[in-house]
């Protein structure tokens, strides 16, 4: 959609372009292959515990989009209690951030298509992780999270239930609460 298409769409929701979100459902409704997407990552190590993740293209809407002109990138480093230069936040943390954040902009975009009006939404989440299986002292330890409570307050005249239904379409709340498969490859050079 044009930005001089968007500039003059009525129909924003808690700042979501609902005609546009709706357009789009009804064209994966209509097309499964309409809604595959490929998202991807590549990271690099620079130094230490720090490395750096570049994020660019993905594939949506049967072909490859090249919308974003630029490279995103998002440095990963560690504490310096685990021996790191505390100069980006770590992987795990990384997880939490897009827990919240996706469950967050999920109840955004569903509240919004079903015109319910949100004023605020703040997102917390505490994981638990004994690091005894990613140091390798334990194989009865799981080496991530062993769990993690999320909080979410909204302001809203919609009531709980109504509100936790729609966040729980969240992707990554999926993803991470019945764990997905990864596959891994490693080569050397």
């Amino acid at each position: 959609m044009s930005s001089q298409a968007r500039a003059i769409n009525t129909n924003v929701v808690n700042g979501i372009d609902t005609d546009q979100v709706k357009n789009l459902a009804g064209k994966i409704a209509e097309d499964e292959d309409y809604g595959r997407f490929q998202w991807r990552a590549a990271n690099r190590w620079i130094d230490g515990a720090k490395s750096r993740t570049s994020i660019q293209g993905f594939f949506a809407g049967k072909e490859e989009n090249t919308e974003r002109k630029q490279v995103l990138t998002v440095d990963a480093d560690q504490p310096e209690f685990l021996a790191g230069g505390n100069t980006a936040p770590n992987s795990v943390e990384y997880i939490l951030h897009a827990l919240t954040s996706c469950l967050t902009v999920t109840l955004t975009y569903h509240a919004a298509v079903q015109g319910i009006a949100l004023e605020a939404i703040e997102t917390s989440a505490v994981g638990d992780m004994n690091s005894r299986g990613f140091f390798g002292i334990s194989e009865d330890v799981k080496k991530g999270y062993e769990r993690i409570r999320v909080n979410m307050r909204v302001k809203s005249r919609e009531n709980a239930e109504t509100l936790t239904a729609l966040a729980m379409n969240s992707p990554v709340f999926e993803m991470i609460s019945k764990a997905v498969p990864v596959e891994f490859n490693l080569t050397t050079d």
